[in-house]
């Protein structure tokens, strides 16, 4: 567990991202962690899992792609209850029935994002009972395409896990820009962005997220071909410079 302070506040000054997948990151500052409540919705509507997610920046290069990307360790708080719920389920990612895919339970796990100037990324959160955003829209944004009315393409992804087997094509729409409350926290300036996803077997799967320019991705919420849903909802920020 990581030892931090106190809720940020709203008036810290912070330096401007540089040019280096490191330098002056603000959202992923490897000062901060980020809290997020994150609950699983079958397609009947039952609510299967509800968990914290930590995510924590290094501060770091992520090893699979120094140059562009910093790491950051995503931390699940799943019980044996979850991967008793989920053992009873069709794994996505199995070619069907008869060739069923076992989840693989883990603890925590090292990704990538890449956050400057033109633009901010993460890998989605995908493992354990949430391999399902692998074949959504990753929560991607373009800088200066942060207008109300605007929108971008995202870059053909080929997928190559069992059922998830195919092509996706993704496209983003910049909605509104709000204020959102997480908990003590209060963000004017969240931009509402709806991206949806086109698998080329599956079909259609959505991601509707807010963005801060901050504080990152603050909420995710997906919904998937199958009609299974996942939201990821901020619930605390946390960072080591306070006092």
């Amino acid at each position: 567990m990581f030892l931090l302070a106190a809720l940020l506040s709203l008036t810290t000054p912070l330096p401007p991202p540089g040019s280096g997948p490191t330098d002056s990151l603000i959202i992923f500052n490897a000062n901060r962690t980020y809290h997020y409540r994150a609950v699983f919705i079958s397609p009947t509507g039952d609510t299967l899992s509800r968990e914290r997610v930590t995510l924590q920046p290094s501060g770091e290069p992520w090893i699979a792609q120094k140059k562009v990307q910093t790491a950051f360790r995503v931390i699940f708080n799943n019980s044996p209850q979850d991967s008793a719920t989920f053992s009873v389920r069709l794994n996505p990612e199995s070619k069907g029935p008869d060739k069923p895919k076992r989840y693989n339970w883990i603890k925590s796990y090292t990704t990538g994002a890449k956050e400057d100037k033109q633009e901010v990324w993460i890998h989605p959160i995908r493992d354990n009972q949430y391999n399902y955003t692998e074949v959504a829209p990753f929560p991607e944004v373009k800088q200066d395409s942060l207008v109300a009315g605007l929108g971008w393409g995202g870059k053909m992804v080929f997928l190559f896990q069992g059922a998830f087997n195919g092509k996706a094509t993704n496209r983003y729409q910049v909605e509104k820009q709000e204020t959102r409350q997480y908990g003590a926290l209060s963000l004017p300036g969240c931009w509402l962005i709806k991206a949806v996803g086109e698998h080329s077997k599956l079909g259609k799967s959505y991601l509707d997220f807010y963005f801060h320019p901050q504080y990152g991705f603050t909420e995710m919420h997906y919904r998937f071909y199958d009609g299974t849903k996942i939201d990821f909802v901020l619930e605390q920020v946390l960072d080591k410079r306070q006092p």
